[in-house]
């Protein structure tokens, strides 16, 4: 017991005299491009947006490419459950009595997959292909 208060103490003091460097480990993020989709009627129309984000989540992703890209906009809405969900996109809202929500599928070996976590949650790959779909349930 004395051994383990006099190695804590050590950590103590040497933290204060010289820092945290090995508790505060920098992330080395390497700058990933990722291109959108969005598909937002039957006739398929597609327009694409490409953002260049240092990792992290599509959530984050779409945030810096909504900044960067006047003609992106998106909004999200927060379950307390379930976390950030797509509401709409380029002003063009998922609806109940449409029966229509907002898929995020990704472009897996020329398939297109829904991803199986949300918004917030998924971290896109690098040069990976996400279509944002209006799609009816």
């Amino acid at each position: 017991m004395a051994l383990r208060l006099s190695f804590v103490l050590c950590l103590a003091a040497l933290v204060q005299l010289f820092g945290c460097p090995f508790l505060a480990v920098p992330l080395q993020e390497t700058p990933i491009k990722v291109s959108v989709v969005i598909e937002a009627s039957n006739e398929a129309t597609q327009v694409h947006h490409t953002s260049t984000m240092p990792g992290g989540s599509l959530l984050g992703a779409l945030r810096r490419l909504q900044h960067t890209d006047s003609d992106f906009k998106f909004t999200v809405t927060e379950d307390p459950d379930y976390g950030h969900y797509l509401e709409s996109v380029n002003g063009v809202a998922g609806s109940e009595t449409d029966h229509t929500y907002w898929q995020i599928l990704t472009d897996v070996h020329g398939d297109l997959t829904p991803i199986d976590v949300g918004v917030g949650c998924y971290s896109p790959k690098a040069y990976e292909h996400i279509t944002l779909k209006l799609t009816t349930w």
